[in-house]
């Protein structure tokens, strides 16, 4: 988890993480728990509208020409895939849309190349795996030679993404970008977050103070999974809970 904050790098909306993929998003998340201004709310507003299968014209257009932004307008040589929501109704109903106004832009579309082996919705009851990508299925032939392009909703800390696009490296993917509608902004984290990795070697004892592992004591998140009480704010607002329902 510290790798993760440590060594990430944010330039306007592109990130390039530890391993080094590239990683695009559109707008920001601000997690419920701040205060949000005007735009923040409506930024909100319009990430938990895609969730939730809506897909506006703005959001639209924002993704196509995102899109061509990567490609440089080519499109042979790219295939857009997308990572899985916890079950197969939600996947289909969050990406269908979006996949098919990109067959229609004349891309190569493989909404299976990524695929739900099973539903992961009812972990709180059987206990979920502390690995994100367990019930994903992948398509080799899908992804075989091809530069991907990756969608999901919200990135956060970059784990599915990151497992997700091994893993379709590792099946013949020449290379793995990720485009996001949008990243997780903590303001409490800002000055931690935001510098160039090679120009400073951070003082881990200078983040004593930031994570502690107090406040949700008895939750399987923090328990067993090692969320901090801050990840927990921040990722899941403060519902520890609501680990359950990460996609």
């Amino acid at each position: 988890m510290l790798t993760f904050l440590y060594h990430r790098v944010f330039t306007n909306d592109k990130q390039n993480f530890q391993a080094m993929k590239n990683i695009y998003n559109i707008t920001e998340y601000l997690p419920v728990r701040y205060n949000a201004t005007l735009k923040q709310q409506q930024d909100r507003d319009m990430c938990f509208d895609f969730k939730d299968g809506i897909l506006s014209t703005t959001v639209k257009e924002a993704f196509l020409r995102k899109v061509n932004e990567i490609t440089k307008g080519g499109k042979t040589e790219w295939t857009i895939c997308f990572i899985p929501a916890s079950t197969r109704d939600k996947t289909k109903r969050r990406f269908s849309k979006l996949a098919a106004a990109f067959k229609e832009a004349g891309y190569s579309v493989k909404e299976n190349a990524v695929f739900n082996e099973y539903d992961t919705e009812a972990g709180h009851i059987n206990g979920k795996s502390s690995n994100p990508i367990s019930s994903f299925g992948f398509d080799k032939n899908a992804v075989m030679g091809q530069k991907v392009i990756l969608i999901d909703d919200i990135i956060t800390r970059g784990k599915t993404f990151n497992m997700t696009a091994e893993r379709l490296e590792s099946l013949g993917a020449s290379c793995v970008t990720g485009l996001f509608l949008a990243k997780t902004i903590n303001p409490d984290w800002d000055s931690h977050s935001t510098y160039n990795a090679e120009d400073y070697e951070p003082d881990y004892n200078d983040y004593d103070d930031y994570e502690t592992y107090e406040n949700y004591n008895g939750s399987y998140a923090q328990d067993v999974e090692g969320w901090s009480d801050q990840d927990i704010d921040d990722v899941f607002d403060g519902d520890p809970e609501a680990y359950w329902n990460i996609d």
